[in-house]
């Protein structure tokens, strides 16, 4: 009896686990031609516009883009590509990734 609680405590706790880590998610991309704070602004502000729920961050010395949500992104890679190329910038690549990134320069690695 000890032995199947163990069993069944341990699955629970993968179960748990897995969800937590696969849940969260962020969206990256190189952008091109930000070259001051307006511009920065700019694509945050469209960033937010297509995904209220997602922590944005736009670091325009960096030249990337980050939305990181707490669950999956509600935009596909092309969308979240057009939603920048709306501001008049030009989008190299763009990246998914299973964790929440909130450093430009981890992020600005993932997309070289």
């Amino acid at each position: 009896m000890k032995a199947n609680m163990k069993k069944i405590f341990i699955t629970l706790l993968l179960i748990l686990f897995s969800t937590n880590v696969f849940a969260a998610q962020s969206q990256i991309a190189q952008v091109n031609g930000m070259m001051c704070i307006k511009c920065q602004k700019m694509v945050t502000k469209a960033l937010q516009a297509a995904s209220p729920n997602a922590d944005v961050k736009v670091s325009w010395p960096e030249g990337v883009a980050i939305s990181s949500f707490a669950d999956k992104s509600n935009l596909t890679e092309e969308d979240y590509k057009n939603a920048i190329l709306g501001t008049g910038f030009e989008v190299i690549k763009v990246v998914s990734v299973d964790k929440i990134i909130n450093d430009a320069e981890e992020a600005r690695k993932l997309v070289d």
